[in-house]
């Protein structure tokens, strides 16, 4: 109905999610008692879906403004997508709210009640309190994205439920940090064996369909028809092909399967459908597998994207993060001086206010190795060379194992390195960064057809490190943003084929320039 309708695109187990919830049934059964106890009984049930309501959207209000303010912090290319979650959950508040005008009818008020889908989205949220880095929520992800016409990634349902094509799979939370997807499915056992029955499936144990369900999960799935199948198991097949489609970092996402209102191991029907959509690759856990969800309060910091949960073991350096981690202003106090260039005394200003190496660099890498192309290394010596301070040369030196430290062991790299700063360094920091070079020709041979195109437009330099690290299925951390997008928007322009995955990109908010050590005027 119009009140609801950020909800009209969920599958039939939301919509459906009733009154016969553990949680909801009690209120439901109170409206059989006599004509004289009814508007009372009534009026409760009414009052606890609101409160029950308002728990969750003042929850999700909570960990909105917490979701702001990290990435505030983080100055991250990519937020968090949490509009839909918040839209949904503000419109079920304000739908139930009416359930309390004057003049509604009894009978109009059990009408709404059955409406709400208050039960789907108590599941949902539950499920997003028990994972980990929260990324977007009911987003619909494709296969044959380029046949259909689908160039992004992804789409939000509030943007997509008209426009989605054949080939969607509707995702429910998509969490750690992007690398699993849930889906969250209220379907009463009641309901699911109506469906059954409805496909055929039979109760008998002598029939022969009894003998195919008990071997549901050694048949190939991608030879039977979907059509065949209960819309449990037409979902899972939809989330397998989209996963495979549609990579994070070379692997598809794990698809979990939350069932809040199945149990496992007490009806052969139901297991079977059950090893239908265990045979997809997903995780399924039932009613009598889920752990209470705690209390938002407890769960919170593990909700929130951190990147460097994403990163590569190996990290690829850019030019710009070489430069930051070289120069003076992140490593000490450094003094305005009147002849600096706009540019190096607006960053000697922000470090003030927010450091740099303690703050986002130093965190994002911690002890992972890293590397850089030639091409890196050649352009941060160029301008060593021609702007460094004698101790921005000296980490410079050090940060590559280069000239009089050609022959220092990683130990007294290290050692060298903290000793010229002011910040602690990370348990595990490894020095030096290892220098690799490679030809486009080896690079374009690992990457998909897009590639030729992306390395055309980002020039030489840029072009070198990118395609390194992304034929390499390594993270590249930069702070240059303009080029970031620039991939971006080539991929998003062109579009990649099934299963291909672009380039993992970590991007620092904030750049930091060579000091200059004389003459660098405004």
């Amino acid at each position: 109905m119009d009140d609801n309708s950020s909800t009209s695109g969920m599958d039939d187990s939301s919509l459906t999610s009733g009154l016969d919830d553990n949680s909801l049934t009690s209120g439901m059964d109170d409206l059989q008692l006599q004509d004289e106890d009814k508007n009372a009984s009534l009026q409760a049930t009414i009052n606890d879906l609101i409160n029950r309501c308002k728990t969750l959207h003042s929850e999700v209000e909570t960990y909105v403004a917490a979701v702001d303010s990290n990435q505030k912090l983080a100055k991250v290319q990519n937020p968090v997508e949490y509009r839909s979650l918040r839209s949904d959950f503000k419109n079920e508040l304000a739908f139930l709210n009416k359930l309390t005008r004057s003049g509604l009818s009894e009978e109009k008020a059990r009408h709404w009640i059955v409406s709400s889908n208050l039960v789907y989205f108590e599941a949902l949220w539950s499920a997003a309190k028990r994972s980990t880095g929260l990324l977007s929520f009911r987003k619909y992800f494709f296969w044959n994205r380029l046949q259909e016409g689908h160039s992004t990634r992804g789409l939000s349902h509030s943007k997509g439920s008209q426009t989605k094509g054949k080939s969607a799979a509707l995702v429910d939370i998509v969490a750690a940090d992007g690398t699993e997807w849930i889906r969250v499915s209220t379907i009463s056992q009641k309901r699911l064996l109506f469906d059954l029955a409805k496909m055929g499936w039979q109760n008998d144990s002598d029939s022969d369909d009894d003998e195919e369900m008990r071997d549901a999960d050694d048949t190939n799935w991608e030879d039977d028809d979907d059509d065949d199948q209960v819309d449990t198991v037409k979902n899972a097949r939809e989330l397998a092909r989209a996963a495979r489609a549609n990579p994070i970092r070379g692997r598809p996402p794990k698809v979990r399967f939350v069932l809040t209102r199945i149990e496992s191991g007490k009806m052969k029907e139901i297991d079977a459908v059950i090893a239908k959509v265990r045979a997809t690759g997903a995780i399924v856990q039932c009613a009598n597998e889920l752990t209470p969800a705690l209390p938002l309060a407890d769960v919170l910091p593990q909700l929130l994207v951190d990147r460097s949960r994403t990163l590569s073991h190996t990290l690829n350096v850019d030019c710009t993060i070489l430069l930051a981690l070289i120069s003076d202003i992140s490593h000490k106090e450094c003094p305005i001086l009147d002849w600096y260039p706009g540019e190096v005394r607006a960053q000697i200003k922000q470090e003030q206010a927010e450091k740099l190496l303690p703050t986002h660099l130093y965190p994002a890498i911690g002890s992972h190795p890293m590397v850089c192309t030639q091409e890196a290394a050649h352009q941060m010596n160029l301008i060593v060379d021609t702007l460094a301070t004698d101790t921005e040369k000296t980490r410079a030196n050090l940060l590559l194992a280069q000239n009089e430290h050609s022959n220092t062991s990683p130990a007294d790299l290290v050692s060298a390195w903290a000793a010229l700063s002011n910040h602690p360094i990370p348990e595990g920091f490894q020095l030096p960064i290892r220098v690799y070079s490679s030809t486009e020709e080896d690079l374009f041979q690992k990457l998909p057809s897009i590639a030729p195109r992306i390395a055309a437009e980002l020039g030489p330099l840029n072009s070198a490190i990118f395609l390194y690290g992304w034929a390499q299925g390594l993270t590249t951390l930069s702070s240059n943003r303009a080029r970031s997008r620039q991939i971006d928007s080539i991929i998003n322009e062109c579009g990649l084929e099934d299963g291909e995955a672009g380039p993992h990109v970590w991007l620092c908010g904030e750049s930091r320039s060579l000091i200059a050590k004389h003459g660098r005027r405004k």
